[in-house]
């Protein structure tokens, strides 16, 4: 389900413009970043945590030129699901 799918339903169950609707989850998505990027893990009760994991750098081979490249370690977000939610989603 794609944003405007999910905004034009809230919108219909709350009785709010798309608008309206649409600026809340904006701003709910740029805060859950924002702390992201200033915490290690975001916990949403009844829902789940983000978890910034930061993976290892490693070594590869270079076809090109036959050298050895490494990266830098990259960040990843994980989710796991709350208790609550796990239930909710094995009933329906």
């Amino acid at each position: 389900m794609k944003k405007q799918e999910y905004v034009a339903k809230i919108s219909q169950k709350l009785n709010l413009t798309k608008k309206n609707v649409a600026e809340v989850t904006d701003a709910f998505v740029e805060e859950l970043i924002s702390s992201l990027i200033e915490q290690e893990s975001v916990s949403i009760t009844n829902f789940g945590t983000f978890k910034k994991n930061k993976t290892k750098p490693y070594g590869y081979f270079s076809p090109v030129d036959g050298s050895k490249m490494y990266t830098k370690g990259i960040t990843k977000i994980s989710f796991s699901m709350s208790k609550d939610l796990n239930n909710r989603i094995n009933k329906g």
